[in-house]
């Protein structure tokens, strides 16, 4: 059986090194960089922005970059406990809009606003929002209110139920959080 797994591993490694790997465009010490990855990297920058090409300048830029990165991971930058706080919160907050922004596409998908929901709106709110406007003029101003407030109810029921699928605990105290008595 041992024989076996040993030749299964063999054979992946002779199919993945004949795979045809995309041939460095650029190498900067150990870091080799193909066309397409410097490629990818020149079309999210300002340079490409600029509606001139600019790959020559961008090459130059882009490969101080890396020896500027190479050099701070020599020096240990990379393991330093502020710059690993940082990449966390980062982390944390990129996955967080991503999560945020798939949950309201997914809710504001079940939103609805119609005509009966403006009317009674507007007449609540004339007064105080709307004064001498008509409805017609405020009619999507409102259909965009009432769509905002079903999405974040919608957004706040989600939550809450997040909240009732886990056991949360908090020890105010040793958080330093005077309880209101």
């Amino acid at each position: 059986m041992r024989k076996i797994a040993v030749f299964m591993v063999f054979l992946a490694l002779i199919f993945t090194g004949c795979s045809q790997k995309e041939e460095p465009a650029i190498t900067i010490g150990k870091i080799s960089v193909s066309a397409k990855e410097f490629d990818d990297a020149y079309k999210s920058s300002g340079f490409a922005a600029s509606g001139q090409d600019k790959r020559k300048e961008f090459l130059e830029f882009f490969i101080s970059r890396k020896l500027i990165l190479q050099e701070a991971e020599s020096l240990g930058l990379d393991k330093d406990p502020q710059f690993l706080r940082s990449v966390q919160l980062f982390w944390e907050q990129s996955l967080l809009k991503l999560a945020l922004s798939r949950k309201i596409n997914e809710l504001s998908v079940g939103a609805r606003v119609d005509d009966k929901m403006i009317k009674n709106y507007y007449e609540q709110n004339k007064e105080k929002e709307f004064s001498g406007k008509e409805l017609a003029e405020v009619y999507d101003q409102i259909k965009w209110v009432l769509f905002k407030l079903q999405e974040k109810k919608a957004l706040q029921n989600w939550t809450e139920s997040l909240h009732k699928k886990n056991v949360i605990t908090a020890d105010h105290e040793l958080l330093g959080i005077k309880e209101n008595k």
